[in-house]
């Protein structure tokens, strides 16, 4: 029998839906699920996950009423249940809350974490954080939906695309970039201060997928330079290059060292040192079709393999139904 699996999350926030979307349509395939939006909840107060963010006690009531849910999963935006809105839960539920953007939001994470039974981070290097502040925390990283991220046969108009906010580095790499080579870039649409021109907003799977599979590389930038301290400065990945590899384009990105344990620098993405770098590693990939698409291939493949969302949940699904068992 599947699990009943209770998931409060802003699916329907443009452009966050592209990261959210998937996780959940996951859980949907191995779980029987009701999905709830706690932006949409009378009293819900968002704070885009830089604070915590309570998920408030009336709606919860209407929302387990008649479902009795196995697993309650607070995805993302620093939502958390508090004490007397667990008490609505049966008492077997497994409390499950996973963090998507540590370590930008690693302040609301620490705060929530010990509301859960189980919590996730999406960022590894984060680890060392929540281990110093006595917080049990499990790997959940990042990954994709291979049906809603696919290769496209469309006509390509750019050589690179980066959708994302605007930050001083990265409009520094991406003015670089566009010296040399035909670069397309997608900011929010809050955000108009870009000194490089920009398209409109991605919002949903398919306009991204579209927009991925119309160029030949897709930019990542995980290099922070928006973060608080001691996180300035650091090397993060973000979804975008699971994104491209299902789409079967090749990422490029900063090189680091944390970098292997997601994709084979060289064979299954490219890579490039310092900001003045970058323009010469896309001409480079550019430059050879044939290695550009075998890596796009390649990309997807591993993405096939180790970084699909089906994973990730199932893995979540069997370290509930231990929790439930302990409690026998």
């Amino acid at each position: 029998m599947s699990p009943r699996v209770l998931i409060l999350a802003n699916v329907g926030q443009a452009p966050y839906s592209n990261n959210l979307l998937p996780p959940v349509r996951a859980f949907e395939r191995a779980a029987e699920v009701r999905l709830v939006e706690p932006r949409l909840m009378p009293g819900f107060a968002s704070t885009g996950g830089a604070t915590p963010a309570e998920v408030p006690y009336d709606p919860v009531v209407e929302a387990v009423a008649g479902f009795a849910p196995d697993m309650v999963v607070c995805l993302a935006g620093g939502t958390f249940l508090a004490p007397a809105t667990r008490r609505l839960l049966p008492a077997a539920a497994v409390t499950v809350g996973i963090a998507l953007s540590d370590p930008l939001g690693l302040a609301a994470s620490l705060a929530i974490a010990p509301q859960f039974d189980l919590f996730y981070t999406q960022d590894p290097a984060s680890l060392p954080a929540y281990e110093h502040a006595g917080i049990a925390v499990r790997r959940c990283d990042l990954a994709v939906d291979l049906e809603m991220f696919a290769p496209a046969a469309v006509e390509t108009d750019c050589d690179v695309v980066f959708y994302g906010k605007r930050t001083p580095y990265r409009e520094d790499v991406l003015e670089r970039l566009a010296a040399e080579l035909s670069v397309r870039v997608h900011g929010y649409a809050w955000d108009s201060g870009w000194r490089v021109p920009t398209g409109p907003q991605l919002d949903t799977p398919e306009t991204l997928a579209a927009g991925i599979c119309r160029a030949r590389v897709a930019l990542e930038l995980a290099v922070m330079d928006d973060a608080p301290p001691p996180y300035e400065g650091r090397w993060r990945i973000t979804p975008r290059p699971f994104i491209a590899a299902a789409c079967g384009v090749p990422s490029l990105v900063e090189a680091s060292p944390t970098l292997s344990e997601f994709f084979a620098p060289g064979d299954e993405i490219a890579t490039f040192g310092a900001p003045d770098d970058a323009a010469a590693a896309a001409l480079a990939l550019l430059g050879d079709e044939r290695r550009r698409l075998e890596m796009g291939r390649a990309a997807r493949r591993r993405a096939a393999a180790c970084h699909t969302w089906d994973q990730r949940v199932a893995a979540v699904l069997a370290d509930a139904d231990r929790v439930r068992r302990r409690r026998g």
